[in-house]
């Protein structure tokens, strides 16, 4: 008898994990290794977010708080999101805080979903749409979105991906792991899809601030007819480098809500207290330390494409968001896992092979610019040396 329980007999274990587990063995051995593999800006928590903690701290704001989140915070959130996004919540009954965006996609799917029910994923995306529909049996459906039309997805293979059983589609914009970030008329054609066979949408939407010249994030609620069946995942970690304050929040209609209210008072049961008044802070404050964090994403973009283009046999769609990279190296003749198994252990370089995002990421890697300019173009310079010569031809 095994001792997992079996609906987890098809759940895998994260492959940007192992990369950094590995890199992290070969630093103990003495080695230098330039960390392109984990989705963490590399800035510190601006200031007046740590303050605002440190004051929580100070004050004795250690208990526990509203399951649903401090009000406060709720107010804040509802405010940031009718002012930025365009979408309308009411804060006592329709946003909830999060220990982290994980957590709430997991509410989602845990509240929402149940065996066999078939959500529409597109890929390449972050592995825990997959994983956790996986470990509540539901069924994932996988629609590819290819790099030929920039990583956008064809809206009309969504819909031929749609059957009886269909009951969600997950998207994710700006997208990890391509960077790309989702046009309104995609989004559009999407809504339509959703309203006419009445499907829920859970949008994550955690990259939204960090979009560079040139593109637009829209929020596939504020759409007509898309309140009512979106599920909007958002937070704090990526636009305030907060990952490890894990804050995020999740917005839906009460009917929605509730369900997965349910599954996150029996498992965090609340947000941590005196972190949430640095998200207040984070919220409410002067928006200038995440457009310089911003400025300086989108100018290392523009050194890994430069860097990137100079390697022969790599090609590489520009980002419009995010701060990842999803080079082409099928001209090197390497599996992605090959790939990056060469990249770590010859140039000393910790990148993600592209099949932890989906069967369609074979022949790519992921790289994520939130390192300095100087490492980022130290490691370039160690990629074009490893790989110098080995196009197959």
């Amino acid at each position: 008898m095994g001792i997992g329980a079996e609906r987890l007999e098809n759940v895998q274990l994260s492959a940007i994990r192992a990369v950094l587990e590995k890199a992290r063995a070969l630093e103990a051995e003495g080695r230098n290794i330039i960390h392109l593999e984990i989705g963490e800006p590399d800035f510190p928590t601006p200031a007046h977010i740590v303050a605002a903690a440190q004051e929580a701290l100070a004050e004795g704001q250690t208990h526990y708080g509203p399951n649903r989140g401090l009000p406060a915070l709720r107010q804040a959130i509802a405010q940031k999101l009718a002012a930025e996004n365009g979408i309308t919540a009411d804060p006592d009954r329709e946003i909830v805080v999060t220990v982290g965006a994980a957590e709430a996609l997991f509410m989602a799917m845990v509240g929402l979903l149940n065996p066999g029910d078939e959500v529409i994923v597109i890929e390449p995306a972050f592995i825990n749409y997959v994983q956790v529909a996986r470990m509540v049996g539901a069924v994932p459906v996988i629609v590819a979105a290819r790099e030929e039309n920039g990583w956008i997805v064809d809206p009309a293979e969504v819909e031929q991906a749609v059957t009886a059983r269909t009951r969600m589609i997950v998207i994710n914009t700006p997208t990890n792991p391509t960077g790309a970030v989702l046009p309104r008329d995609v989004l559009e054609e999407l809504a339509r899809i959703a309203i006419k066979h009445n499907l829920l949408v859970l949008s994550d939407e955690i990259y939204e601030k960090i979009v560079y010249h040139g593109s637009t994030h829209i929020s596939i609620a504020s759409l007509p007819g898309m309140a009512e069946r979106t599920i909007t995942v958002n937070g704090y970690s990526k636009a305030y480098a907060m990952t490890g304050w894990r804050l995020a929040y999740v917005v839906a209609k009460e009917d929605i809500i509730l369900p997965m209210l349910k599954v996150h008072q029996y498992t965090t049961t609340c947000a941590t207290t005196f972190a949430q008044f640095g998200a207040v802070a984070a919220t409410t404050g002067s928006q200038a330390c995440v457009g310089e964090m911003v400025a300086e994403f989108e100018r290392r973009r523009d050194l890994v494409l430069r860097g990137l283009n100079e390697i022969e046999g790599v090609s590489c769609v520009p980002p419009q968001g995010a701060f990842y990279a999803f080079p082409n190296v099928k001209a090197f003749g390497l599996t992605s896992a090959e790939f990056v198994e060469m990249a770590l252990t010859e140039a000393g370089v910790a990148l993600v092979p592209g099949t932890a995002f989906g069967a369609c990421g074979e022949g790519y890697v992921r790289l994520s610019y939130a390192n300095s300019y100087e490492n980022i173009g130290e490691a370039l310079k160690r990629l074009k040396e490893v790989f110098a010569g080995k196009v197959r031809k």
